[in-house]
């Protein structure tokens, strides 16, 4: 049988040494990345997109409303920051806008109105996508659209 070769470093400071030394650490750490990702209880690929919600994501959440089912599974669109004023004036709360089929609804709240089982796909438009997909953005301070489809 042949016999498996040894590497030998003559001191701590050999170039090779360090080579080797890197690509141990880089597998590690690649390994360790993985086990992570593997033991999560939800991964991105699971959920789907950030910033859209599909008929099984809602099927499965069991949620009993629109409000219920976005706050489980998307809270961060319901998360409107506070604006200030360059010149001290006050600050303001930017605006959650709320769209039923094309229908745009007085606020989030109406969302708690809204049975979940009805809903067939959730939409995230951030405010720098706003104007460009709303035909009736408000001027103002917006934080954001939830677009709800049920047909």
């Amino acid at each position: 049988m042949g016999r498996t070769p040894v590497l030998r470093f003559d001191s701590l400071e050999d170039p090779l040494l360090h080579y080797a030394l890197g690509k141990a650490a880089l597998l590690s750490a690649a390994l360790t990345l993985a086990a992570c990702a593997s033991s999560g209880t939800g991964s991105s690929a699971a959920r789907g997109s950030p910033d859209r919600l599909s008929r099984s994501e809602i099927t499965q959440s069991n949620a009993s409303t629109a409000y219920e089912l976005i706050s489980r599974l998307r809270p961060n669109w319901l998360r409107a920051t506070r604006v200030g004023s360059i010149s001290g004036g006050a600050s303001r709360t930017e605006t959650i806008m709320v769209y039923l089929d094309s229908q745009r609804l007085e606020d989030i709240n109406a969302l708690k109105t809204i049975s979940a089982g009805g809903i067939q796909s959730a939409e995230w438009i951030d405010k720098t996508r706003i104007a460009v997909v709303l035909r009736d953005a408000p001027i103002g301070p917006v934080a954001g659209a939830i677009l709800l489809k049920t047909q």
